[in-house]
This record gives structure tokens, C-alpha cells and sequence, in this order.
């Protein structure tokens, strides 16, 4: 006979006393419609969310050994399953899992640096974001506010629709959940051509010590990677530059898909991977952002000294003023534009002063107020990733940034979806791809290219180009240094890539964007070596080689036109030490050659 107590059998009290507590912390890639569960046994235990888009649940057994999550509708019925089954571990368990994604550990490798850096890229209070962690975004918004910016994110007249929008911010990494008030707007121009668009996220309370953060759609690119990539090999090269990871990112009931989380460019960003200090005095700065192939440019030339000169030329723009500069005011119409002012006044006066002259000198003069260090490295960078949206070639998406504590103006570029595309309706990427020197100067995009071309007039500053360059081109710019780190991403984001592609079917905006239906293959393709066959039609953004392959033959291109160039060995970088000891015995072999 069963004696029973409170409803129980004996029996089950022993099992319940023998039972031990299971947890599980599981990130949905839905709407807040479903709510996720997990299945044990052929078991179903439901989950509750605090942190959307996070579920957290505990589940009562003696032991668990294999198990699936479960997405489940309002009425708590089961939907879906993942496709795979977990196995249980106390690791598992103190980590948040991502619903239909497997818990992976990808090491994404660093970059060869080839030349020294002098810039710190960050400090222990403001960290680069981690290149191997996927995040999960979501924004809770105000409904119409955001609708609005959604439906229209351009005003009459192509105006762009920056209102903001009042939000509570939930970021969960695989470790963590933050959450904050904040309010997002939409980011870029270019970007907001697409339907699936980008957005700003600025926070009342910090995440990794920002309070403003860029999530970029990348809409326009089969490899989902070419932007972070070419951020990457700035990076690489000591360009100080904005760095980020990737997030899954749903808005309200919008679940948008995979973008890269980026950082924005502020007065903390400036401090910290500038200065190496967080809080140390940020100088003034100005966007670059030309209107190709029409203009107007932000071509740097001297257009007097009246600020309206500047502010209405529809080509530049303030970005951050420093509240203790006596030269510049962010308060004063007047005077915040005075840093630019001085700039271009200052390569007006040098350039005619010195544009016959082929002296040390005229080099010594420009340095003092322009570091050509970095102007040349990022100039490297932009042959050979060839960004058609950038500084080299159409003096845009960049920022003129005065260094108060050198004294000196520097370049900083971003934003660089346009780039390692080998395609461009002004030119034929097969006649160019061994022209690393001329390659901009192509007079369909409506600039004269006035600013590199009086640099780069000046032998030693041109024979300094070509030695970047040369480091560049052999030590970072190769299929085999480059291969791994492409490698290293696909594996992080390949359970997503599709997933991603498939939501261009569900976007629900009425806004009548750009829609790229790219598929896995189309991934997998624009990702390695070879031709890409696509359907114009069916996706706008074609490119015509893989991005290793474009690698190889851009590479091939730069290493042709520096091959006589030798890369001084105290230079070499020393801290990648074994692609650097093979870059020395090469140098050393070609300093060989040369004297015999």
C-alpha cells in the first residue's frame, strides 16, 4: 500500500530530497511574441524573462546529461526545437547560450603589425571589444517614435531623419546582461538606402565604459565582414580607428538579424585610443563627407576665413569640440570652426611655399602641423583595400582630429563598407589592380585629388609611402596572413550568416529600401577565392571576386610596385616575432642584393 502525503508519494518525496538544482540561461533570437523553454527527457520546463531578450529557468531532476531548448508560443506550447542536443556541464550552465547556436570557443587571430604603433587603441578602462564574442541587442522603444524613424529615414529632400528615440537597452553577452534608459537614432547616409538600416545607441548607464555605441547592419555584403576586416588592417597598420565586435539585434518586435557593434567616435573613444588615458584632454575634430561623383568635396582647400565658408559648404561637419581650446568654442557659430580653418590654411601656405621645394626642409615644415606618419599608413591602407567611400579616393567618411598634446592634426578614418570590393562602375578593377599610386586619381568622381597629390609630389614623403607600403603589402596584406583571421570569423558567425539572410523576407518597414536576398553560398563564395556569381536583380551588391582572392591580387599588385622598396630592419615590428624574422632575413636578403 502507497501512503500519501501532501499529494505525494513516498517514492516521489526520496526522488524530490535526491533531486539537485540544473540551471540554464538562454538567449532568444525571436520576438518577445515566444518565450523559451528546455526539453529533458521528453520533458518541458518553461523559462521566465526579467532581461529580454535573456530566459533564465531551474530545472528540479536527480541528473541532466542531454538536452534542447524549446521555443514556445503565448499559450506555452512548443513550436520549435533546436536542430541539435547540448550536453550538460556546470561550464555550460554558468554561460549564456544562444537559442539554435552552438556554444563555440573561436580564437580570431591578431593581425601582423608590420611597422611599430604609437597609439595605444585602447586602456583598461575603455577595451577593444572582444573579436570572438557574439552580443544580443535589444532595443524596447517608444512605438510610434520609432515606427517613424523605421518608415522614413529620410526627411524631404533626401534630409536624413535623425530624431531620436526613447528606448530601454538590453546588451547580453555570453557572460553578462546590461541593461539601461537610452534612446537610438539612425546612423549614416549611405547605409539608410537600405531597408535593413544602422543605428546609434547612446545609454544612461555605461557598457564597458561607453555610452554610445554604432550597430552597423552591413546590408550591403555577402562576407558580413569586409567593414570590420578593413577597420582591422588600420588597426594593424597604428591608425587608430573604431574596433567591434558582432550582435544579433531586435527592435521591438523587429528582429533584424546580425550587424557589427562598433564603437562611436567620442570624447571618451579620442581619450582612450588616442591619449591612452581615460581621462585625459580631447582636441577638436571635423567630418570629412563628400557627395561623389557630383560633390561637393571635402577636398581640403583653403576657402578663406569666414566659418559659413565652411559649415554651408555641405562637405564637412563639427564633430567634437574641445571646451578648453581659446581657439575653437562649441557654444560660438564664430569660432568652432576655427581648428579646421587653421588646418587648411596651414597646407594652403605650405603647399605654396614648398610645392617646388624638394628639401628636407618642406618635409620638417609639414610635420609640424600634420602627422604624415599616420596620413601615409592610412593612405596605404586605402590602396589597398581600394575604398571607394573613403579618404584617397573621394575624401570621405574620415575625421580631422587636432592632437592637443602633439600639437598636430591626424586623419581617422571609418566607416568602410564601400571597401576590398574590386568593383567600381568609374573604373575597371583589372587595369588598376597594379596602380597603387595613381589608382584614385580617375576623374569621374569629381575630385582633383588636391591634397594627396601634393604630398605624394614631394620625393621623400612619396619614397615613406612606398615604404609603408611595402610593409603592408608583404607582412599584412597576404592571403596567408589574412586567411586565418577570415577563417576564424566565418567560423564565429557561420550558424548566423543564413538566419540573417533569411530575415530580408520579413522586414517589416514600409520604406522602400535597398534588399539584398543573398544566400549561404553567396557567403561562402564572396568569403574565398574565385569569381561570384550573383543576380543583379536579386541582389544589388555584387562583387566580383572573393575576398581572399581580391586579397591576393590587390596584394600581388602593391608587392610588384614596391618590389625594389626596402623596409628599414629597426622598423620591422618586432612584438609579432615570427612573421617578423621572416620579414627581416627577407629584407635582409634584399639589402644583400642590392649592394652586390
Amino acid at each position: 500500500m502507497k501512503i500519501k502525503l501532501f499529494g505525494l508519494t513516498l517514492s516521489s518525496i526520496f526522488a524530490l530530497a535526491n533531486a539537485k538544482q540544473h540551471y540554464f540561461n538562454v538567449v532568444s533570437i525571436n520576438n518577445d511574441e515566444y518565450s523559451l523553454g528546455v526539453k529533458i527527457n521528453g520533458q518541458v520546463s518553461n523559462f521566465t524573462s526579467k532581461y529580454f531578450p535573456l530566459f533564465t529557468g531551474t530545472v528540479n531532476v536527480d541528473k541532466v546529461d542531454k538536452y534542447k531548448y524549446v521555443l514556445l508560443n503565448r499559450s506555452g506550447s512548443v513550436v520549435e526545437e533546436e536542430s541539435f542536443e547540448r550536453t550538460y556541464s556546470e561550464e555550460n550552465s554558468n554561460k549564456n547560450e544562444v537559442y539554435n547556436r552552438t556554444n563555440k570557443k573561436v580564437e580570431v587571430p591578431k593581425l601582423p603589425e608590420p611597422l611599430k604603433i604609437s597609439f595605444p587603441m585602447g586602456t583598461e578602462k575603455y577595451e577593444p571589444f572582444p573579436k570572438n564574442e557574439i552580443y544580443n541587442v535589444f532595443a524596447k522603444c517608444n512605438e510610434d517614435q520609432y515606427n517613424d524613424r523605421k518608415n522614413n529615414p529620410f526627411l524631404e529632400g533626401k534630409q536624413r531623419n535623425d530624431e531620436l528615440v526613447n528606448c530601454t537597452i538590453s546588451i547580453v553577452t555570453p557572460e553578462k546582461v546590461y541593461q539601461s534608459n537610452g534612446n537610438i537614432h539612425l546612423s549614416g547616409y549611405g547605409s539608410r538606402l537600405y531597408k535593413k538600416l544602422s543605428w546609434v545607441i547612446k545609454l544612461d548607464n555605461k557598457f564597458m565604459g561607453r555610452n554610445t555605441i554604432k550597430i552597423r547592419a552591413v546590408a550591403n555584403d555577402a562576407t558580413l565582414m569586409r567593414d570590420k576586416l578593413t577597420a582591422d588592417l588600420y588597426r594593424a597598420m597604428g591608425v587608430p580607428v573604431q574596433e567591434g565586435t558582432y550582435a544579433r539585434v531586435i527592435i521591438n518586435k523587429d528582429v533584424w538579424g546580425l550587424y557589427t557593434i562598433v564603437d562611436n567616435h567620442n570624447k571618451k573613444w579620442y581619450a582612450n585610443y588616442i591619449h591612452g588615458n581615460n581621462k585625459s584632454r580631447v582636441g577638436t575634430s571635423y567630418k570629412m563627407v563628400s557627395s561623389h561623383p557630383v560633390g561637393p568635396f571635402a577636398d581640403l582647400k583653403y576657402l578663406g576665413d569666414d566659418p559659413l565658408n565652411y559649415s554651408g559648404a555641405g562637405s564637412y561637419g563639427v564633430d567634437e569640440v574641445d571646451e578648453a581650446d581659446p581657439e575653437a568654442n562649441a557654444l560660438d557659430t564664430s569660432t568652432k570652426w576655427n581648428r579646421l580653418i587653421k588646418f587648411v590654411k596651414l597646407f594652403d601656405e605650405w603647399n605654396k611655399k614648398y610645392q617646388n621645394d624638394n628639401s628636407d626642409a618642406a618635409i620638417e615644415a609639414l610635420n609640424k602641423f600634420l602627422d604624415v606618419e599616420q596620413t601615409l599608413r592610412m593612405m596605404a591602407v586605402d590602396a589597398l583595400t581600394m575604398g571607394y567611400d573613403n579618404f584617397w579616393y573621394v575624401q570621405s567618411n574620415t575625421l580631422i582630429y587636432y592632437n592637443p598634446q602633439a600639437d598636430k592634426y591626424q586623419f581617422i578614418p571609418y566607416d568602410f563598407d564601400e571597401a576590398l570590393k574590386g568593383r567600381n562602375d568609374l573604373f575597371d578593377f583589372e587595369v588598376v589592380k597594379d596602380d597603387c599610386l595613381t589608382w584614385a586619381n580617375i576623374p569621374e568622381t569629381g575630385s582633383d585629388q588636391y591634397f594627396t597629390k601634393a604630398i605624394l609630389a614631394h620625393p621623400q614623403i612619396k619614397a615613406r609611402y612606398d615604404v609603408v607600403l611595402a610593409a603592408a603589402s608583404r607582412r599584412l596584406f597576404t592571403v596567408d596572413s589574412v586567411s586565418p583571421y577570415i577563417d576564424a570569423i566565418s567560423n564565429l558567425i557561420k550558424e548566423d550568416v543564413e538566419w540573417n539572410f533569411n530575415l530580408a523576407n520579413n522586414y517589416t518597414s514600409s520604406y522602400d529600401g535597398l534588399v539584398n536576398h543573398f544566400t549561404l553560398k553567396n557567403f561562402n563564395d564572396a568569403t574565398n577565392i574565385g569569381k561570384v556569381p550573383y543576380d543583379r536583380d536579386v541582389t544589388p551588391d555584387e562583387v566580383v571576386y572573393g575576398l581572399k582572392r581580391y586579397i591576393q591580387m590587390r596584394g600581388d599588385g602593391c608587392r610588384a610596385y614596391t618590389k625594389d622598396v626596402v623596409v628599414p630592419v629597426e622598423e620591422i615590428n618586432s612584438a609579432n616575432h615570427f612573421t617578423s624574422t621572416a620579414t627581416i632575413i627577407f629584407v635582409l636578403f634584399q639589402i644583400f642584393i642590392y649592394f652586390i
